[in-house]
């Protein structure tokens, strides 16, 4: 690798994949190997979906310093034209690069967006929001009861994603489901082809309907808070339908993907379900501590949202031109060794004043982190007690998995009787 700049236009000199090829620990060995080497640069040039050429800060402080130097914008327009591969083509996942919303908004703009759906997440929010989801988790575990075997994403996963999702965003229970199945569709889906413009025109209905909810709503939500800062001309159309996608995305998107693996991650980890069932005596802060590291090695996105350089600089001692397209790679961040010694490790009483950065770092940190961190906790260590014999249904080899940003598994059917 070599610190060389990024050239424009023309190929990129040393490129190499920056998603892991799955996360189970095969697929995190090979991130290791391939993303955190000693002598590897912490700043390099990748290849993203879609052919995006990019540099993707891979060691733990260069990320921080990414996600927060002034020089980088998440807001394509403060750049104007030329932007590397912007816009003449689409690229998989780049709806939190051109749809008007937090994740590609900075400054006071950023901050304004913020404001308005912020009081949604607060602790005592979050307090609320989580004593509901409790109840609704455990009518989807109840659910499961005598079963003998059980698709942990599609029994579990999915419809915890749908009651979150509705109670963030106001949805009507019956409508849940449609909504998940049009935010993975749309999330999916291969920029370019008629099934992704068929599945952006099903989720843009599906954002229709929110606010057509919202206007209707007497209950206080994220989306109704949305609407009237549209209504009083704080914010336009575009980025009120933009801020309900970033919700209704993020939202399904991240329990879709984390909950499964850490699932997986249990189920052949015997040491990992034992402290899910609190087996080590240590208590809820034990399996805290736990679902933290689960998080760790799972993070619900495998490098941040696209930021920009507003002008020639150099990050990490490598030279960039204006419009160079930055990312954090938070897996590789997440394993790095100097950080996290033996990382692919789940241990519990690790402690780091750093922490991991799944969940971001700075002024894009995720609004929901506690909230997801109190759900994917409450989904896993429930499944693990209600079902203390669950076992892996299917060879390890036989599981799909999907994305780039994400890495989501399709399915992952386990018995509950062995």
């Amino acid at each position: 690798m070599t610190g060389a700049p990024l050239p424009t236009p023309g190929p990129v000199p040393v490129s190499v994949p920056l998603a892991c090829p799955a996360l189970h620990e095969r697929g995190f060995t090979a991130a290791a190997q391939r993303l955190t080497a000693p002598d590897g640069p912490a700043l390099r040039p990748v290849t993203l979906g879609g052919g995006l050429r990019a540099w993707a800060a891979t060691d733990p402080a260069v990320a921080r310093g990414a996600l927060t130097d002034p020089r980088l914008t998440n807001d394509i327009g403060e750049v104007g034209e030329p932007v590397q591969g912007f816009p003449d083509r689409r690229y998989p996942e780049d709806f939190f690069s051109h749809a008007p919303q937090l994740l590609s908004a900075s400054g006071e703009r950023h901050r304004g967006l913020r404001r308005i759906v912020a009081p949604y997440f607060t602790a005592a929010a979050t307090e609320r929001t989580g004593a509901r989801l409790r109840n609704a988790l455990a009518r989807i575990l109840g659910s499961l009861a005598g079963r003998d075997r059980i698709d942990i994403v599609t029994d579990l996963a999915l419809p915890l994603a749908g009651a979150t999702a509705g109670e963030i965003l106001g949805i009507v229970p019956e409508r849940c489901d449609a909504a998940v199945t049009a935010a993975l569709a749309a999330s999916g889906a291969v920029p370019g082809t008629e099934e992704a413009r068929s599945a952006h025109r099903v989720f843009a209905q599906t954002v229709l309907h929110i606010i057509g909810t919202a206007r209707r709503s007497p209950v206080p939500t994220a989306a109704t808070a949305l609407l009237h800062a549209r209504q009083s001309g704080r914010i336009g159309n575009a980025e009120l339908a933009g801020m309900l996608g970033m919700l209704l995305i993020g939202t399904v998107d991240s329990l879709s993907t984390v909950v499964p693996a850490g699932a997986l991650m249990a189920l052949r980890r015997p040491e990992v379900r034992h402290g899910l069932g609190d087996g080590h005596g240590g208590g809820p802060a034990y399996t805290a501590a736990v679902t933290e590291e689960i998080l760790r090695l799972n993070p619900p996105f495998q490098h941040t949202g696209w930021r920009f350089t507003r002008d020639d600089c150099a990050l990490a001692g490598v030279p960039l031109p204006r419009g160079a397209v930055v990312v954090t790679s938070v897996l590789a961040a997440n394993l790095d060794a100097t950080t996290w010694p033996d990382p692919l490790h789940a241990d519990a009483h690790r402690r780091t004043a750093a922490g991991h950065l799944s969940f971001g770092h700075g002024p894009h940190y995720c609004l929901g982190a506690a909230l997801g961190r109190r759900l994917v906790h409450e989904a896993l260590t429930g499944l693990f007690r209600r079902f203390p014999r669950l076992s892996l249904a299917v060879p390890l080899g036989e599981l799909t998995w999907h994305g780039t940003c994400l890495r989501r598994l399709d399915r992952l059917p386990a018995d509950t009787h062995p």
